[in-house]
């Protein structure tokens, strides 16, 4: 199991991290839409990403000739992959608008013979308080450290979630907020960078079906500031598997 200092992790400004968030969502709905837009689902099966272990990366599932966009979410830099090879045109999204990196991905498509036309910027929740067109710029260059912290955050709640889950294949990433999710038993688990319920980075689980954004009132919450040292994966497990805030060593 994954180790990290969850306590000292989230020292800073609560308002630098959320802004850092946003940035990193907002990129991320650009692997939401080229998802939705082209690769087929079997019936029943929830929208998701994925994270590419040999990457590195938050990615889309493979399309088309085993293309794949993936997202370095620590620096906010988009690529594409073709049979695993990482191609030669990437775009850091830094002071690159929306209306930018949706060129970049027509452009991208165009070159490898996909049918642009199939493409839609249409996802499946609400999108409006994330960056969007051509009248806002990311920067994650003013957030270097914040996405760093994020960026080891959810490769750690990745691993945990895995680890704690019945069937590590069946974890999955859900673009609106990007929250990770397994299950344990008939506990549905899963991390959680923030959100508008719980804004801090956070653990839940419940013994209800339904995901994150579904069942929030019958959610058993777990703060990462709350557990912390050498023994929090063990604390954090135990918390996924039976429920119950740990107690503080």
């Amino acid at each position: 199991m994954a180790a990290f200092d969850w306590g000292a992790s989230i020292d800073g400004d609560p308002a630098r991290l959320a802004q850092a968030r946003t940035q990193l969502v907002s990129a991320a709905q650009w692997l939401a839409r080229v998802e939705r837009s082209y690769v087929e689902r079997a019936a029943g099966k929830p929208f998701s990403l994925h994270w590419s272990d040999d990457r590195k990366a938050l990615a889309t599932h493979n399309f088309a000739d085993d293309i794949v966009l993936e997202l370095q979410i620590d620096r906010l830099v988009m690529q594409f992959t073709e049979r695993g090879r990482p191609s030669d045109h990437e775009i850091d999204v830094d002071e690159r608008s929306p209306a930018h990196v949706e060129a970049w991905i027509l452009i991208e498509l165009l070159h490898r013979g996909v049918d642009r036309d199939l493409f839609s910027k249409d996802l499946p929740y609400d999108t409006s308080e994330l960056f969007n067109g051509d009248g806002v710029e990311f920067s994650p260059s003013e957030y270097t450290a914040e996405l760093s912290l994020l960026a080891a955050l959810f490769r750690t709640g990745v691993d945990i979630i895995r680890d704690a889950s019945d069937d590590r294949s069946s974890v999955r990433i859900f673009p609106g907020d990007l929250h990770v999710e397994g299950s344990s038993g008939d506990r549905v688990i899963g991390f959680s960078l923030g959100d508008e319920n719980v804004p801090e980075p956070h653990f839940y689980a419940s013994d209800d079906s339904g995901t994150n954004a579904e069942n929030t009132g019958a959610l058993e919450v777990l703060k990462v500031a709350d557990v912390s040292g050498s023994g929090a994966p063990e604390r954090i497990a135990s918390f996924l598997k039976t429920g119950g805030v740990p107690t503080r060593h």
